[in-house]
């Protein structure tokens, strides 16, 4: 596992890749919104168009139930507390 989430920070070695405020994710140490998380939907930007859904520990696209990921393939790529943030992560940066 290259990647790994502190809780705040995501980071691939020493590089921060994505930052985590409250329910929003920033990219790299910056302030720039990519998306922001609502209950259990990954949703683009500030906004409210909704990209991935997490139910239970399957990863599903847009607001459907077509599965892309389950949360294992997270676990394997991501190191470290979190499920839908960590799912979300994951989405925006390594999928």
């Amino acid at each position: 596992m290259s990647y790994k989430f502190d809780g705040k920070n995501l980071k691939y070695s020493s590089r921060t890749i994505a930052n985590v405020r409250g329910n929003h994710i920033r990219e790299g140490s910056g302030s720039k919104i990519v998306a922001n998380i609502r209950g259990e939907d990954i949703r683009q930007g500030s906004g409210s168009r909704v990209l991935a859904n997490v139910r239970g520990l399957d990863i599903r696209e847009g607001s459907g139930s077509s599965k892309i990921a389950t949360m294992k393939d997270v676990d394997k790529v991501i190191d470290g507390p979190g499920g839908v943030t960590k799912a979300a992560l994951w989405y925006m940066f390594v999928k």
